[in-house]
């Protein structure tokens, strides 16, 4: 029913009409309490007949008034005039962004101004859980001031259900159907639908990125991304083709193209996840990151490399990719990609460009290995993520003994390719650090495909680092590697502590004389400082040197910041900040991943903890650590049943490991389960007379199995032995047990101190 002049909603007195369409009429109307002008839309007649069709719009309409954003217009109320609902909006003035394309194309800066603008409005609905599902030019009004607005959210949903497919009308505005919000009907304006709102499927996010996509496209070039004689015709162009990318400007850059083809991919899995990483690249390229193609950051992944020689072979494959990729790490502007997360995609055949979002670089590199005797063929591929396209590929002839040349050889072809330079000491620093004896180098490879896997293969890494060196003493990689693994064999209790960190200290220093940039030694260094000598002031300055050879090393950081969490010299919210930059670093990096499930955790964040623990556990489900993790998140939870089930895996993997039964019995004794804790610690101290077992998990076994005179006693032999998890006391539940007793205080006043 049309609403005359001068008709009273209210406080809102009726001036005139300012359009129509299928979602109902919007007028003008004057706000007599508060002086101002509103829009006020009169829905269909169809919501008022329907009881639970305007039971759901009054929900999505609370949802929608929840929204408070300068480039979103504001829901201000309901109101109902002879049992009809009508909603009060902010009233805009100006013309609508398909007003002002129908004039042609925005000028660059201008298209960017708006598209940031329409971004942050759609950042912000998806925030509170609402997607758009209609964002077309039509929906968009630009004021005096050229300040965006995002208008009817009226086919909005929060929780949108599932599609079972619909009807396609001959209009191209097909939000008109009466149960326009309801699963199964296609929504929007086709020219706008992503392919699956398109086919009826259930939308999400991605969706919004898709319509973005083709108003930016159209802010550019004055032409809609797809367009058809009849609706039919659109949909097949939306799902079979490909956007007319040559109406682009010529002088449009390459990092704005590389936008658009990203929101306009058919799969929604290949777009971007989330709005806000588009509009932080729009503002990046309207502040002069963009203005050329070489003004993104360059940046690489190397991934490993395929070995096409025996299984024996594998792990030299992997070597002459590790080797590529510190290399390359040395070019000055090059951004590569962390070893962990490149080697997520280790034996996957996966598409270049989707490996290229996953890890956020430019160009991705692959190659093959082949021995055959004396002889050694490398084969290498750049391309470029965006699309997949080869920019440039080269095989390697070369003779064994030529390794090390060929390694930087193609560093620097790639360097040259991506206009970088190698950086001078860097390249002193590899030929410090690096050997020319071949048998060291392959005893060192084999030793670190060992070494990556932790656990039993641990001693066998060892003792190939010790070959190495014995064979090439002035080799500081080995010796870095030999540190930290017995740094590592410390922090998780399998090797009497004194023993294994005076070991690893050494051994560090005696790396770091011969090559002042390895990384790893003085991250190794600051580690051995601050959890066992307990040098804090010299581990912060250590870390503080490792960090500024290699900021965007993801293990040191996370290592650095968990530690200064528990410390107390670093707040939980900064911790878990630094973690994760340290996972946006090294995204596939279940290490890194499950630090950073483990300080959620630790503060109090169990269900994010869980979350985190079992992505992490998906990287590699042979981790140790990424297993023992998940059960701790679960027991943290509170749930017990769950961590319990994953015990006898992690048992039989990590042979009964100390750490897996400490946390059994902390699992038992929380569940009331004392016995099942008790006969935790009875193993445990029964092996403690022939075998080392970390007096920190006896401490907590007896706690939890309220053997209070033997939790005491082994938490006063852990102070004497300088057990590194005992620094954890303070903050852990593991602890709770201990902490109640003021024994256990005055033992750990020297520690906590």
């Amino acid at each position: 029913m049309a609403l005359p002049p001068d008709t009273r909603l209210g406080p809102y007195e009726i001036v005139g009409p300012l359009g129509g369409g299928a979602m109902g009429e919007v007028y003008r109307a004057r706000d007599k309490r508060l002086g101002r002008d509103v829009a006020i839309k009169a829905l269909p007649p169809a919501f008022a007949a329907d009881p639970a069709r305007l039971s759901r719009f009054r929900r999505e309409a609370q949802t929608l008034a929840s929204l408070n954003h300068p480039n979103i217009a504001a829901i201000y109320g309901l109101e109902e005039a002879d049992g009809a609902p009508h909603l009060v909006l902010e009233l805009v003035e100006g013309e609508t962004l398909a007003a002002r394309l129908a004039r042609g194309a925005l000028p660059q800066s201008e298209a960017l101004a708006l598209g940031i603008q329409i971004a942050g409005a759609i950042e912000a609905a998806h925030e509170r859980g609402v997607v758009h599902r209609d964002l077309k030019p039509g929906n968009v009004m630009i004021n005096p001031a050229g300040t965006a607005k995002v208008l009817d959210f009226g086919l909005a949903k929060s929780d949108p259900g599932p599609a079972s497919g619909g009807a396609l009308s001959d209009s191209p505005t097909l939000s008109g159907h009466p149960d326009a919000t309801a699963a199964g009907v296609i929504l929007g304006t086709a020219a706008y639908m992503s392919p699956e709102q398109a086919r009826g499927k259930p939308v999400d996010r991605r969706s919004d990125v898709w319509s973005f996509g083709c108003v930016l496209f159209e802010c550019f070039t004055g032409c809609p991304a797809f367009a058809g004689e009849t609706v039919s015709d659109l949909i097949a162009r939306i799902l079979e083709r490909e956007p007319d990318w040559s109406a682009l400007p010529a002088g449009t850059s390459s990092r704005i193209r590389e936008i658009l083809r990203r929101c306009l991919r058919k799969n929604a899995d290949e777009r971007p996840r989330d709005i806000r990483d588009v509009r932080l690249e729009l503002c990046d390229v309207a502040s002069g990151g963009g203005k050329a193609a070489a003004g993104r950051e360059k940046s690489i992944a190397v991934l490993p490399f395929e070995n096409q020689s025996g299984a024996d072979d594998e792990f030299f494959a992997d070597g002459v990719t590790d080797e590529i990729l510190n290399a390359l790490a040395q070019v000055e502007g090059l951004r590569v990609a962390a070893r962990a997360s490149c080697f997520a995609f280790k034996g996957r055949r996966e598409d270049l460009r989707a490996i290229g979002e996953k890890l956020d670089v430019t160009t991705v590199l692959e190659g093959t290995v082949r021995r055959a005797g004396p002889r050694l063929r490398i084969t290498v591929q750049l391309a470029n993520a965006a699309d997949g396209y080869q920019l440039w590929s080269e095989r390697y002839d070369r003779e064994m003994t030529d390794v090390f040349a060929v390694q930087d050889e193609i560093a620097g072809a790639i360097a040259t390719r991506l206009r970088g330079t190698m950086h001078a000491e860097a390249d002193r620093s590899r030929a410090r650090s690096g050997t020319k004896n071949l048998e060291a180098y392959e005893l060192v490879l084999r030793g670190r495909a060992l070494l990556i896997k932790r656990g039993r293969f641990m001693l066998q890494a060892i003792t190939l680092f010790e070959k190495a060196i014995a064979i090439d003493p002035q080799y500081a990689e080995p010796l870095a590697s030999l540190s930290d693994s017995y740094r590592l064999m410390g922090t998780f209790g399998v090797a009497p502590f004194a023993e294994v960190m005076s070991k690893s200290k050494a051994l560090a220093e005696r790396a770091l004389v011969i090559d002042p940039r390895l990384v790893e030694a003085w991250a190794t260094l600051a580690a051995v400082e601050e959890q066992y000598d307990r040098n804090y002031a010299q581990s912060d300055s250590l870390y503080a040197r490792a960090l500024e050879l290699e900021p965007r090393n993801a293990t040191t950081r996370a290592q650095w910041a968990l530690w200064r969490v528990i410390r107390g010299v670093m707040t939980d919210e900064e911790g878990l900040a630094q973690l994760r930059r340290a996972v946006q670093d090294d995204p596939l990096n279940p290490w890194v991943g499950g630090m950073h499930s483990y300080l959620l955790g630790i503060t109090g964040k169990h269900e994010e903890s869980t979350v985190e623990a079992e992505r992490s556990m998906g990287l590699d489900a042979e981790s140790f650590f990424a297993r023992w993790n998940l059960m701790r998140a679960h027991a943290w939870a509170g749930h017990y049943d769950r961590a319990i089930e994953e015990a006898p895996t992690l048992l039989g993997d990590s042979g009964r490991h100390n750490w897996a039964l400490g946390l059994l019995a902390w699992t038992y004794g929380r569940a009331g389960r004392t016995d099942h804790a008790r006969a935790c610690y009875d193993e445990l101290e029964g092996r403690s007379r022939h075998e080392f077992v970390s007096p920190c998990w006896l401490s907590v076994a007896a706690g939890c199995a309220d053997l209070e005179e033997p939790a005491i006693g082994w938490a006063e032999r852990a102070v004497a032995d300088r057990d590194p998890l005992l620094l954890w006391s303070r903050r852990l539940p593991f602890w709770e047990y201990h902490r109640a007793r003021p024994r256990f205080k005055e033992v750990m006043r020297g520690v906590w101190e």
